[in-house]
């Protein structure tokens, strides 16, 4: 690899520097000598591209077309099996609505059988991905006389027929594999465990030796009572023949070879290389060891120079969620060999056109420096120096009769020739006129330094009387801002504490009644009842209002004592922001909009509350106020998130917008486009003051006319570090 480099890098300038040296006054030479080295580099630098980028990015799209083929055939996989499991589900809900029917409304088993042929023949006819399936039911589920009852459909030649030849004590459903593998496993759990039952059950693969002959499973649903008692199952037969012969014919390369494999047997069910390994072991392979024992799913996973059969093997292999592996084993040979021919060609078109360009550039260069030579044969005679013992040069006109791109050039040194001499004479002129001017620009500087320095001393007192008033203005926002939190609780709490006491007052009437009634023995039954429930409701009312006024006074004070006090805590970030959106309800209530909390409850963060509730009244406030203001059912979204280690506090409303004039000055104090109103135009200044300052966080506003407004709060997550 040093040599290379060296030969291609290395050696061009070296001999580049020899060759300059040898022709020192050549410039065509040079530029000739450039030209080949810049070749030479050239061409090795696309040599270099071919061997170590080329060829990998020839592997990534190949890997890339690979990938894109393995999504096709899994989305195939993925999309069968969903099926299965919808259309045994489907069965299942059936089966216990025709439970519910038999036990509830006393429907006959002659009826039953009838509505169970009906949805069997109708579900297999639409349904052509699967050979057949039926409703099975536990011993005597359905009567105490009757111990088997499982009615099946099946597909042949003549379409789907219906079937009670598998519901004999001879064939003996009830001790199959299909269906002792679920029902040991799931019906006969308690009532407990219902939540955590599995509903669908994959069978493992297996021959049907009875009518298909291929290679076949069975998917169980299973069904339950109402109180969670197993009462059987719902079956649908999948045969994989037409799978696995499609996933057969997905060829990665010509000599690839495609396996399908079950997770959950470890078995294969198709393997082209060696088809009698169907229902074989997959760990009698060391890469099918690998495959099963990974539990990734989902993606494409590449095991890369596995040596099968003494030559050296990608194996590419993607696991469903359902428990298959479809995988291929393609060797490196078929991965390398188109890559190869194209970097064959490749290199081959390189040394055409290097050696082209060459030849090119020495025909052009005798052509390009032929006016050249002559131009500057012509200025070297245009200058010439004095021999009479004087100092000084003679300059000349330079007569150039050529109509060229170097015409110009030689009318512009006849130009430069004579301003030079113009502007000496004017520089001697300048210099002494800039003598003149100095010793009166003295004076002025020393006059201008005084009012200067007076003038400062007037705008720094103003500064600091302008920097008091500001700090009393944004003082005076924040109290406005909890003063209009404690009126607005207040008026909220009103109603909930008025329904108390009306509920309290009709509970009491209602105890004193039942009470006079005992006492007279003139109180009945069904009155006693009636009384109770009414006080019952009363008691419920008077709960659920007195509940909604204690999180009320609770949401207040959380968020009261966090904007008077300046102390750090730790806090649940999503809980803390709900209170104060419950705190704001009232003000919130007073409008048809409504506030929307979203995002990572888990969230903690060590902040100064008080700071984050005023942040958060202000920019809620200022969406009432400015961005819902003209529309109707309004909606402002809080989102809570964590990005890059950072807290991020996204409030967006889908009100009027702004245009970018007013995003630019929406943080600047004094900024308001409600001044007639009252505003000041304090609020957002405020707002960005405690987010960079008392926060040490960041805040973005986002807007777009007729479309709403974005702010974006980011917080640091760590306790004391900075944006």
């Amino acid at each position: 690899m040093y040599l290379f480099c060296f030969s291609v890098f290395v050696l061009p300038m070296r001999i580049f520097a020899a060759m300059s040296a040898l022709f020192p006054a050549s410039m065509k030479t040079r530029i000739l000598l450039f030209v080949v080295c810049f070749e030479i580099t050239a061409y090795g630098t696309i040599t270099l591209f071919n061997n170590y980028i080329y060829k990998n990015a020839l592997i990534e799209q190949k890997n890339a077309e690979i990938t894109q083929t393995f999504a096709a055939s899994v989305a195939k996989i993925n999309k069968i099996s969903q099926l299965m499991e919808r259309n045994v589900t489907s069965l299942a809900i059936f089966g216990e609505h025709l439970y519910h029917q038999r036990t509830v409304d006393k429907l006959s088993m002659a009826a039953m059988a009838q509505g169970a042929e009906q949805i069997l023949l109708s579900n297999f006819t639409d349904f052509d991905q699967a050979i057949g399936g039926g409703i099975w039911y536990e011993p005597f589920a359905l009567d105490k006389d009757i111990r088997y009852f499982g009615p099946y459909a099946f597909r042949d030649e003549k379409g789907v027929q219906f079937s009670w030849d598998l519901n004999t004590p001879e064939y003996d459903y009830l001790n199959q594999d299909w269906y002792t593998i679920a029902s040991v496993a799931n019906i006969k759990t308690s009532n407990k465990q219902l939540q955590k039952r599995q509903r669908i059950i994959w069978t493992e693969p297996y021959f049907d030796q009875a009518a298909t002959f291929t290679l076949m499973m069975t998917v169980d649903a299973l069904m339950f009572d109402p109180f969670g008692n197993g009462i059987g199952m719902a079956t649908v037969d999948w045969s994989l023949a037409e799978l696995t012969t499609f996933l057969d014919s997905v060829k990665l390369s010509a000599n690839a070879w495609p396996f399908f494999i079950y997770q959950g047997q470890g078995k294969f069910l198709s393997f082209v290389k060696d088809p009698s390994k169907v229902l074989q072991d997959a760990t009698q392979f060391d890469w099918g060891q690998t495959i099963l024992a990974d539990s990734q799913h989902s993606r494409l996973v590449t095991l890369s120079n596995i040596t099968i059969d003494d030559q050296p093997y990608n194996i590419y292999y993607f696991r469903t969620t359902n428990g298959f592996v479809f995988g291929s084993l393609m060797p490196l040979k078929d991965l390398h060999q188109s890559i190869s021919t194209i970097t064959t060609i490749t290199l081959l078109a390189g040394c055409a056109i290097g050696v082209s360009f060459i030849a090119l550039m020495v025909l052009w260069m005798r052509l390009l420096f032929s006016p050249f030579d002559k131009v500057l044969a012509l200025i070297k005679g245009s200058i010439t120096h004095q021999t009479n013992g004087k100092q000084g040069v003679v300059i000349a006109p330079i007569h150039y009769r050529g109509q060229n791109e170097f015409t110009p050039i030689t009318e512009a040194l006849d130009e430069v020739y004579q301003q030079v001499t113009d502007y000496l004479e004017q520089i001697k002129t300048s210099r002494q006129e800039i003598a003149s001017l100095n010793a009166g620009l003295e004076a002025k500087v020393i006059s201008r330094t005084r009012q200067l320095e007076g003038k400062t001393a007037e705008a720094v007192a103003a500064l600091e009387q302008l920097q008091v008033t500001q700090l009393q203005l944004i003082e005076n926002e924040k109290h406005a801002a909890l003063g209009r939190l404690v009126a607005g609780v207040a008026h909220e709490i009103n109603t909930p504490l008025g329904i108390s006491v009306t509920a309290a007052s009709y509970v009491d009437k209602a105890f004193t009644e039942v009470f006079e009634g005992m006492i007279k023995g003139q109180l009945k039954r069904s009155q006693l009842i009636e009384k109770y429930v009414e006080i019952c409701e009363g008691c419920k009312i008077l709960n659920g209002n007195l509940q909604r006024a204690s999180e009320l006074v609770t949401s207040f004070k959380l968020v009261a004592v966090d904007q008077s006090g300046e102390d750090c805590r730790q806090l649940k970030l999503y809980g803390y922001i709900d209170d104060v959106i419950r705190s704001l309800k009232p003000q919130v209530n007073k409008t048809t909009h409504k506030v929307q909390l979203r995002g990572d409850k888990g969230i903690e963060l060590y902040t100064q509350p008080g700071a984050l509730a005023h942040v958060l009244t202000s920019l809620i406030d200022n969406a009432l106020i400015h961005g819902l203001s003209a529309r109707e059912n309004g909606v402002i979204d809080i989102m809570v998130q964590r990005v890059n280690q950072r807290i991020e506090l996204k409030l967006t409303d889908n009100g009027k917008g702004m245009d970018n004039t007013i995003v630019e000055h929406i943080f600047d104090p004094f900024f308001t486009t409600n001044r007639d109103s009252g505003s000041c135009g304090l609020g957002m200044h405020v707002v960005y003051n405690l987010v960079t300052q008392t926060l040490h966080g960041a805040i973005v506003c986002q807007s777009v006319v007729g479309e709403g407004t974005t702010f974006i709060v980011i917080l640091p997550e760590a306790r004391g570090a900075e944006l």
